[in-house]
């Protein structure tokens, strides 16, 4: 069997899934790190510059006491999947820095990063799943909650969108802007 030679040039394509590379690992590593400091993190990063009235704030304080919840009883398995977060991030990088450095083993370290990166989202599959069905079982009644409301809210302003247009389009729309009547 022959082997692996040092590629003379890097394509176009290489550097694209290298740079790709590149961020996944990037990201992988530092998602280990801030989960594995404080499995939580990742559950507070979501923007909150928006302002919420009461009852939206009421929701989103029932859903971070859910979320909490859901959290404290997987973990381990959340600390022990950022621990292999770490190490895939580290690994990917690794691979990336074999490839664009126009490595030899380049081929097969990044063909092992694939492998293993596909496995690994294979066997997260069921947990994360199972997490989800928890989540959403437990977030039903605040969801059926806050879905009534909000249809509640869109018809009303589905409601004055039909009252402007219909405004703006009858005859009184229409004087008003000086047009003919129809």
């Amino acid at each position: 069997m022959a082997s692996a030679q040092a590629p003379t040039n890097r394509p176009v394509w290489l550097i694209v899934l290298a740079l790709a590379m590149l961020l996944v690992g990037t990201l992988t590593l530092l998602e280990g790190l801030l989960v594995i400091r404080d499995p939580q993190v990742l559950a507070r990063l979501t923007p909150r510059d928006v302002a919420m009235t009461p009852s939206q704030e009421e929701a989103d304080r029932r859903t971070i006491a859910i979320n909490d919840a859901i959290i404290a009883r997987h973990r381990t398995a959340l600390r022990f999947d950022a621990g292999f977060s770490i190490a895939f991030g580290m690994w990917t990088l690794y691979a990336t820095a074999a490839v664009l450095s126009r490595d030899r083993n380049g081929r097969v370290l990044a063909l092992a990063t694939a492998a293993l990166g596909t496995a690994h989202c294979l066997a997260v599959l069921p947990f994360a799943l199972a997490v989800a069905r928890e989540a959403a079982d437990a977030t039903r009644p605040l969801l059926t909650e806050v879905s009534r409301r909000q249809i509640i809210s869109t018809a009303v302003s589905v409601g004055w969108w039909l009252l402007v247009f219909f405004y703006f389009a009858g005859r009184r729309g229409r004087e008003l802007y000086g047009l003919p009547p129809r």
